[in-house]
């Protein structure tokens, strides 16, 4: 198909439209954010730092590495994206190329370090998407299982791993920086099965530091309440199976909670989609 895979430009890059912006914005591509098949980010707000996820199946059988990894930005200028940067890629300190798919522990911290990406943006990402994911791999980098949703709150840098754990049905992680190139990664909640959370996908941290879990699986679909002390529960109900939820926030001041159910138009997905809001009190639940 071509060097651009039939596109007329290369894909695979993050871009920045200013919240502000009352028009249409120039499309220009951050090359330093690594070219990739990136799905979420979330900036820390007291460094600036900017964590994004990749959603690519892990797959052992491929000698070269398959699989998703978890990145971090470093900005050369603070709030100026298009200025460049480093890229790099978490690996779990005195165990390369970790393997968190399966076999982890809810609750269990392993010490977090991270490893440079040379070339984040690949002459071979067109042919290879996992270019750039294999250069963390080949130095000692973490894989994770189709990472999705990613959100900072408390401190925290918050991830889901949709298809990983034993269930295959989901896993939740969590990141904290301690300083420097240093921080911890700890499993915060793995699916038992589908009944109890079903491909968790994007999520959001609550006013009080709970967890906002959308689904995107099969049947029905749910967004799931995750609370403090680890406990799960059934929050909204899609009424049409396999609907998928998503794009959960709160407004600024806390007390609104808006959400979307994706549609589809074509013949085999026609469902009708939509964006909700529900409002509190929050303080008299578990949120």
């Amino acid at each position: 198909m071509g060097e651009r895979a039939g596109f007329e430009r290369p894909h695979g890059y993050c871009f920045e439209v200013p919240a502000s912006a009352g028009d249409e914005v120039e499309p220009v591509p951050l090359r330093a954010m690594g070219r990739f098949v990136h799905e979420a980010m979330a900036v820390d707000p007291r460094s600036g730092t900017v964590y994004l996820t990749e959603d690519v199946s892990y797959n052992p059988a491929v000698a070269e590495g398959r699989g998703a990894g978890f990145y971090r930005f470093l900005p050369a200028q603070r709030g100026n994206l298009a200025a460049g940067g480093r890229l790099q890629m978490l690996a779990v300190a005195g165990r390369p190329r970790y393997v968190t798919v399966q076999g982890q522990t809810v609750g269990a911290s392993l010490p977090a370090e991270w490893v440079d990406i040379p070339d984040p943006d690949p002459a071979t990402a067109e042919a290879n998407p996992s270019a750039v994911f294999q250069q963390g791999w080949a130095r000692g980098g973490a894989v994770f299982q189709r990472l999705e949703g990613c959100w900072y709150g408390e401190g925290n840098v918050y991830f889901n791993a949709t298809s990983g754990g034993d269930a295959l049905a989901g896993q939740v992680w969590g990141f904290r920086p301690t300083g420097g190139d240093q921080g911890v990664l700890t499993l915060i909640f793995e699916s038992p099965s589908r009944e109890v959370l079903d491909s968790p996908d994007n999520l959001c941290v609550s006013p009080r530091g709970g967890l906002v879990l959308c689904e995107d699986g099969v049947g029905e679909q749910y967004l799931r309440g995750l609370t403090t002390d680890g406990q799960i529960f059934d929050f909204i109900r899609t009424s049409a199976a396999s609907a998928e939820t998503a794009g959960a926030c709160f407004s600024p001041n806390g007390k609104t909670l808006f959400f979307n159910i994706q549609g589809g138009t074509s013949a085999a997905t026609m469902l009708v989609g939509g964006t909700y809001a529900i409002w509190g009190p929050w303080e008299n639940g578990a949120l």
